[in-house]
C-alpha cells in the first residue's frame, strides 16, 4: 500500500507517536484487555505531569516504531514489537520505568471476580444490608452461592460473613453474576506492565517485577559467601584484608603457645589458655568445670594440705608450667 493511499488520520496519529518516541526516553507496553477504562483513565490523570497514555491500533502502533527505528537508529525497536499485545496502550515517560511500576502498584483498584476466574483470594461476602428487594435474588444467593440470609426492613441482610470461594477456586458465570448485584470486588486490579524500552535497551517484566526485599537478601548472602570463601583461600583485598589479619594474629598466637617462648605482652593471653586448658582437665577427670578469675588478678587457691606459701618474689618455673 503506498503512501498516498493510507488515510489521514492514521498517518497523523503515526506521527503523532514518533513525536512522542522522540520527546520521552521510555516507551511501557500495557495490554488493556486486562484492565478496566476507568482505570486506565484514574491513571492517566496520576501520571498526566509525568506521562502520555497512548491508546492507538497496534498496526499504527507498530509503524510508528518502525518509522522511529529508521529515523533515530535505536536498537531493541523490533523486538519491543514483538512483544506488543493485540490490545495495548503505550506509556511514554522519562520517569524511571521501576519508578513508574511503584506508581501503578499504588494505584490499584478492587475489581468484581469475572466468569471462568481461577480466584487469587478467598472471596469473602459481609454480613449486612444487600440493599436488594425480596424476590427472585434471594434464591439466587441461597442456592448459587449458599449464603445465610433474611429479610429485614424488606430488603434481604446477610447474617454473617460467609467465604464463598477459596484462593484457586474458579468462579463460574452464574456466581460472578450474583457477586456482582452484591457488590463484591474482591480483586486486586493493577495495571501491569508487558515490557518497557528505555532509550535501546528492552527490560521485560521479570525484571521490572523483581522482589527487591528478595533481592537484597540474596546480594546479601552471595557477599558473605564470596567473601568467606576468599578468607579461606586467603586472597587480599580491602573487604579480607581485616579478617586475614585477625586470622594470622590467631594462628600466629596458637604457634606461639606450642613454644617455649614467653612474651609479657600477651601475658592475658597465656593466662586465658592456661585457664581453658584446666577447665578441659577438670571436666575431663572429674566431669565438672572450675571457676576461673574474671578478673587480672591471680587467684590462689589453697589445697587442705597446708603447704607453705611461696613468696611473690619467688621465681616462675617457666611458662610451659602453666599449661600442665
Amino acid at each position: 500500500m503506498s503512501k498516498k493511499m493510507v488515510p489521514q488520520w492514521k498517518q497523523k496519529e503515526v506521527d503523532y507517536l514518533v513525536d512522542l518516541m522522540e520527546k520521552y526516553e521510555s516507551i511501557a507496553v500495557i495490554n488493556v484487555a486486562k484492565t478496566i477504562d476507568r482505570q486506565v483513565q484514574e491513571i492517566r490523570k496520576v501520571l498526566r505531569k509525568d506521562a502520555v497514555i497512548r491508546m492507538s491500533k497496534k498496526s499504527l502502533q507498530e509503524r510508528a516504531l518502525d518509522k522511529f527505528e529508521k529515523k533515530t537508529g535505536k536498537t531493541h525497536i523490533k523486538e519491543l514489537k514483538e512483544r506488543i499485545p493485540g490490545q495495548s496502550a503505550l506509556i511514554f515517560t522519562n520517569l524511571d520505568t521501576f519508578k513508574l511500576v511503584r506508581v501503578l502498584k499504588e494505584n490499584k483498584w478492587m475489581v468484581p471476580a469475572k466468569p471462568g476466574q481461577v480466584t487469587p483470594v478467598d472471596i469473602i461476602v459481609p454480613a449486612g444490608d444487600t440493599g436488594l428487594p425480596t424476590g427472585q435474588v434471594i434464591s439466587e444467593l441461597n442456592m448459587t452461592l449458599r449464603l445465610p440470609t433474611m429479610i429485614s426492613n424488606d430488603t434481604i441482610h446477610i447474617r454473617e460473613d460467609t467465604i464463598t470461594h477459596h484462593v484457586g477456586d474458579i468462579v463460574s458465570t452464574k456466581e460472578a453474576s450474583v457477586l456482582k448485584k452484591l457488590g463484591v470486588q474482591p480483586i486486586e486490579s493493577i495495571i501491569k506492565i508487558d515490557v518497557a524500552w528505555t532509550d535501546g535497551e528492552l527490560v521485560p517484566p521479570e525484571v521490572l517485577y523483581l522482589d527487591i526485599d528478595e533481592l537484597r537478601e540474596d546480594i546479601a548472602l552471595s557477599y558473605i559467601k564470596a567473601k568467606t570463601l576468599a578468607i579461606k583461600f586467603e586472597i587480599l583485598d580491602k573487604e579480607t584484608v581485616s579478617p586475614l589479619i585477625q586470622k594470622a594474629h590467631r594462628e600466629a598466637l596458637a604457634l606461639l603457645f606450642e613454644m617455649p617462648i614467653f612474651d609479657e605482652k600477651i601475658l592475658g593471653e597465656y593466662i586465658q589458655r592456661a585457664e581453658i586448658n584446666a577447665n578441659l582437665i577438670n571436666a575431663m577427670i572429674l566431669g565438672e568445670g572450675i571457676v576461673v578469675s574474671t578478673s587480672n588478678e591471680k587467684e590462689v587457691i589453697k589445697e587442705d594440705s597446708k603447704e607453705p606459701e611461696k613468696d611473690d618474689d619467688e621465681e616462675p618455673q617457666g611458662i610451659g608450667g602453666l599449661f600442665g
